[in-house]
């Protein structure tokens, strides 16, 4: 019986297992990480906790609609005691928007300077700020949503409200230069124990490893890290890896393994150095989740 070469056995293999992942993977609606907004409130001496919410552009968006009350602020202006969520929102409705943005009925207590709208925030989108214990109500500029994840800083300068997007440039690059970095330990690593040249392995992978980060980077920009649909496309991205560095291994062997030159070995190796990347790129993930 004719044996089959190892790398259609790990073809194979793969496609099982994406297989059995997408057969195994139960459906469920509004399920996965959802977009967010979250904004760090940096506010001067003296003001102190506050209520928070952002005024939408549309009257409805998701599962929150406009805010509707017929509250008049009493007269002197008293805030009654304790407060709840709609006494918030019944004070912060007496704010008429110049541009028309709305109420939405979510509101956020705020007293460590900050919070987090973190299901379906307003894709275009106002801060609105209120103290109880003046009865004052400020509101920033219009702004957008930029990333799945998006961090805002609020500064309060000269009566002026202002969202600033916190890019975030230095992190991202430190996380992917901590990605690539793990993943050319394992491979490199894995290379001189199996007695393979590290100069080629290092090659392909500073091209293999760049693209499928960048990539990676990208999808978690748009869809998020934490979900099923990234980590069934992070596989089937290693898939592609491998393959391609599979196909460089088997046909540079003599540059690579001059003494053991079989293509079997060549295609075993690039399987196991991407499947323990893979492995250790789930565990970053999942104790770092701002890793992409």
């Amino acid at each position: 019986m004719t044996k089959q070469p190892m790398y259609r056995s790990v073809v194979r293999i793969l496609a099982l297992v994406l297989l059995s992942l997408l057969l195994s993977t139960s459906v469920f609606a509004d399920t996965g990480p959802h977009e967010s907004v979250r904004i760090t409130v940096e506010l001067p001496e003296g003001q102190h906790a506050f209520y928070a919410t952002l005024l939408s552009k549309y009257e409805y968006f998701g599962p929150y609609q406009r805010y509707e009350t017929d509250f008049t602020p009493p007269e002197p202006y008293q805030i009654p005691k304790p407060l709840s969520e709609t006494v918030a929102l019944n004070h912060m409705s007496c704010y008429r928007d110049p541009d028309g943005y709305i109420l939405l009925n979510q509101v956020f207590w705020c007293k460590d300077g900050g919070f987090r709208w973190g299901y379906m925030p307003p894709s275009e989108f106002k801060l609105l700020l209120w103290f109880p214990d003046t009865g004052e109500l400020i509101c920033s500029e219009a702004v957008s949503r930029f990333e799945f994840d998006s961090v805002f800083t609020a500064r309060l300068e000269d009566g002026i409200l202002r969202l600033v997007p916190d890019y975030d440039y230095l992190g991202k690059l430190l996380s992917f230069l901590a990605r690539l970095a793990l993943t050319l330990l394992i491979e490199l690593g894995l290379a001189l124990l199996m007695g393979y040249r590290w100069k080629p392995v290092l090659k392909i992978n500073l091209i293999t490893q760049i693209l499928l980060n960048l990539l990676l980077a990208l999808m978690a920009s748009s869809m998020g890290s934490g979900g099923p649909l990234f980590y069934l496309l992070y596989l089937v991205l290693e898939f592609f890896v491998f393959f391609a560095e599979g196909v460089y291994y088997v046909t540079r062997l003599p540059e690579i393994n001059p003494k053991r030159p079989k293509p079997r070995q060549a295609m075993g190796f690039a399987f196991l150095a991407n499947l323990l990347s893979f492995g250790a790129g789930l565990l970053l993930i999942s104790n770092w989740p701002q890793a992409f």
